[in-house]
Protein backbone atom coordinates (compact mmCIF):
# COMPACT_ATOMS: atom_id res chain seq x y z
CA UNK A 1 0.00 0.00 0.00
CA UNK A 2 1.53 3.36 -1.00
CA UNK A 3 2.30 5.76 1.79
CA UNK A 4 0.42 9.02 2.08
CA UNK A 5 2.27 12.20 1.05
CA UNK A 6 3.50 14.18 4.05
CA UNK A 7 2.35 17.74 4.69
CA UNK A 8 4.05 20.01 7.23
CA UNK A 9 1.82 22.85 8.44
CA UNK A 10 3.68 25.75 10.06
CA UNK A 11 1.97 28.69 11.75
CA UNK A 12 2.29 30.39 15.12
CA UNK A 13 -1.52 30.52 15.27
CA UNK A 14 -2.07 27.08 16.82
CA UNK A 15 -5.79 26.93 16.07
CA UNK A 16 -5.18 27.67 12.41
CA UNK A 17 -2.45 25.08 11.84
CA UNK A 18 -4.53 22.53 13.77
CA UNK A 19 -7.49 23.33 11.50
CA UNK A 20 -5.35 22.80 8.38
CA UNK A 21 -4.14 19.50 9.88
CA UNK A 22 -7.70 18.32 10.52
CA UNK A 23 -8.59 19.11 6.90
CA UNK A 24 -5.62 17.15 5.55
CA UNK A 25 -5.46 14.08 7.85
CA UNK A 26 -7.68 11.88 5.69
CA UNK A 27 -5.52 12.24 2.59
CA UNK A 28 -2.05 13.01 3.94
CA UNK A 29 0.37 12.23 6.73
CA UNK A 30 0.37 15.50 8.64
CA UNK A 31 3.00 17.16 10.80
CA UNK A 32 2.51 20.47 12.57
CA UNK A 33 4.82 23.11 13.95
CA UNK A 34 3.89 26.28 15.81
CA UNK A 35 7.25 28.05 15.45
CA UNK A 36 9.89 28.45 12.79
CA UNK A 37 12.37 26.47 14.85
CA UNK A 38 9.76 23.76 15.36
CA UNK A 39 9.29 23.61 11.58
CA UNK A 40 13.00 23.02 11.04
CA UNK A 41 12.93 20.25 13.68
CA UNK A 42 9.97 18.56 11.92
CA UNK A 43 11.55 18.86 8.48
CA UNK A 44 12.89 15.71 6.85
CA UNK A 45 13.17 14.19 3.40
CA UNK A 46 9.73 12.62 3.91
CA UNK A 47 8.02 16.03 3.80
CA UNK A 48 6.43 16.58 0.39
CA UNK A 49 4.62 19.90 0.95
CA UNK A 50 5.13 22.69 3.50
CA UNK A 51 2.33 25.14 4.30
CA UNK A 52 4.33 28.03 5.70
CA UNK A 53 3.20 31.18 7.50
CA UNK A 54 5.32 34.21 6.74
CA UNK A 55 5.08 36.10 10.05
CA UNK A 56 6.17 34.17 13.10
CA UNK A 57 7.89 35.53 16.20
CA UNK A 58 10.98 33.30 16.47
CA UNK A 59 11.95 32.74 12.85
CA UNK A 60 10.03 34.30 9.99
CA UNK A 61 8.66 32.14 7.20
CA UNK A 62 11.28 33.70 4.92
CA UNK A 63 14.06 32.56 7.30
CA UNK A 64 12.58 29.06 7.57
CA UNK A 65 12.34 28.91 3.78
CA UNK A 66 15.97 30.00 3.36
CA UNK A 67 17.16 27.37 5.84
CA UNK A 68 14.97 24.67 4.32
CA UNK A 69 16.49 25.33 0.88
CA UNK A 70 20.01 25.71 2.33
CA UNK A 71 19.63 22.18 3.75
CA UNK A 72 18.77 20.95 0.26
CA UNK A 73 15.10 20.10 0.78
CA UNK A 74 13.27 20.11 -2.54
CA UNK A 75 9.75 19.91 -1.14
CA UNK A 76 6.91 22.04 -2.46
CA UNK A 77 6.33 25.19 -0.39
CA UNK A 78 3.09 27.13 -0.27
CA UNK A 79 3.32 30.39 1.65
CA UNK A 80 -0.04 30.74 3.46
CA UNK A 81 0.03 34.13 5.14
CA UNK A 82 -1.78 37.31 6.09
CA UNK A 83 0.94 39.33 4.34
CA UNK A 84 -0.32 40.66 1.01
CA UNK A 85 2.12 39.79 -1.75
CA UNK A 86 4.40 42.46 -3.08
CA UNK A 87 7.28 42.41 -5.49
CA UNK A 88 9.45 40.88 -2.75
CA UNK A 89 7.83 37.48 -3.34
CA UNK A 90 9.59 37.25 -6.71
CA UNK A 91 12.77 36.34 -4.85
CA UNK A 92 11.14 33.78 -2.55
CA UNK A 93 11.79 30.15 -3.49
CA UNK A 94 8.13 29.18 -3.04
CA UNK A 95 5.82 27.29 -5.35
CA UNK A 96 2.69 29.26 -4.49
CA UNK A 97 1.64 32.19 -2.32
CA UNK A 98 -1.85 32.69 -0.89
CA UNK A 99 -3.24 35.09 1.66
CA UNK A 100 -5.37 34.11 4.63
CA UNK A 101 -8.10 33.26 5.10
CA UNK A 102 -7.87 30.19 2.92
CA UNK A 103 -10.62 27.61 2.52
CA UNK A 104 -10.24 23.86 2.74
CA UNK A 105 -11.11 23.58 -0.96
CA UNK A 106 -8.49 26.14 -1.98
CA UNK A 107 -5.78 24.59 0.17
CA UNK A 108 -6.51 21.09 -1.12
CA UNK A 109 -6.55 22.33 -4.73
CA UNK A 110 -3.19 24.09 -4.28
CA UNK A 111 -1.58 21.01 -2.77
CA UNK A 112 -2.95 18.65 -5.39
CA UNK A 113 -2.00 20.96 -8.27
CA UNK A 114 1.59 21.13 -7.06
CA UNK A 115 1.78 17.41 -6.37
CA UNK A 116 0.49 16.64 -9.85
CA UNK A 117 3.52 18.36 -11.33
CA UNK A 118 6.38 15.91 -11.43
CA UNK A 119 9.63 17.13 -9.91
CA UNK A 120 11.63 14.66 -11.92
CA UNK A 121 12.62 15.81 -15.37
CA UNK A 122 10.23 18.74 -15.11
CA UNK A 123 12.37 21.39 -13.37
CA UNK A 124 11.58 23.95 -16.07
CA UNK A 125 7.84 23.38 -15.73
CA UNK A 126 8.09 23.67 -11.94
CA UNK A 127 9.97 26.95 -12.24
CA UNK A 128 7.44 28.29 -14.76
CA UNK A 129 4.57 27.31 -12.46
CA UNK A 130 6.22 29.01 -9.48
CA UNK A 131 6.86 32.23 -11.45
CA UNK A 132 3.34 32.15 -12.87
CA UNK A 133 1.84 31.68 -9.39
CA UNK A 134 3.90 34.59 -8.04
CA UNK A 135 2.83 36.83 -10.94
CA UNK A 136 -0.80 35.93 -10.31
CA UNK A 137 -0.47 36.73 -6.59
CA UNK A 138 1.17 40.09 -7.33
CA UNK A 139 -1.36 40.93 -10.05
CA UNK A 140 -4.16 40.27 -7.57
CA UNK A 141 -2.78 42.55 -4.88
CA UNK A 142 -1.07 45.46 -6.64
CA UNK A 143 -2.55 47.86 -9.16
CA UNK A 144 -1.28 48.22 -12.70
CA UNK A 145 -0.11 51.73 -11.72
CA UNK A 146 2.02 50.26 -8.92
CA UNK A 147 3.54 47.73 -11.31
CA UNK A 148 4.08 49.92 -14.36
CA UNK A 149 7.69 50.92 -14.69
CA UNK A 150 8.79 48.50 -11.99
CA UNK A 151 11.97 46.78 -13.10
CA UNK A 152 11.45 43.72 -10.87
CA UNK A 153 7.97 43.10 -12.29
CA UNK A 154 9.19 43.55 -15.88
CA UNK A 155 11.99 41.09 -15.12
CA UNK A 156 9.46 38.60 -13.72
CA UNK A 157 7.43 38.85 -16.93
CA UNK A 158 10.58 38.48 -19.05
CA UNK A 159 11.78 35.45 -17.05
CA UNK A 160 8.36 33.83 -17.36
CA UNK A 161 8.31 34.46 -21.12
CA UNK A 162 11.86 33.18 -21.58
CA UNK A 163 11.19 30.00 -19.61
CA UNK A 164 7.95 29.46 -21.51
CA UNK A 165 9.73 29.86 -24.83
CA UNK A 166 12.47 27.44 -23.78
CA UNK A 167 9.80 24.83 -22.93
CA UNK A 168 8.83 24.65 -26.60
CA UNK A 169 5.56 24.76 -28.47
CA UNK A 170 3.78 22.37 -26.09
CA UNK A 171 4.05 24.78 -23.17
CA UNK A 172 0.99 26.59 -21.86
CA UNK A 173 1.35 29.10 -19.02
CA UNK A 174 0.32 27.62 -15.69
CA UNK A 175 0.57 24.08 -17.06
Amino acid sequence: MPTKPTILGVDDERDLVDLYASWMRDSYAVRTAYTGRGALEQLSDEVDVVLLDRQMPDLTGDEVLDELRRRGHDCWVIMVTAVDPGLDIIDLDVDDYVTKPVSRTTLTRLIETLRAKSRYGQHGRREVAALSNKKEAIDGSLSIDDLEGTERYRQLEADLQELGNSMGDGFAEGE
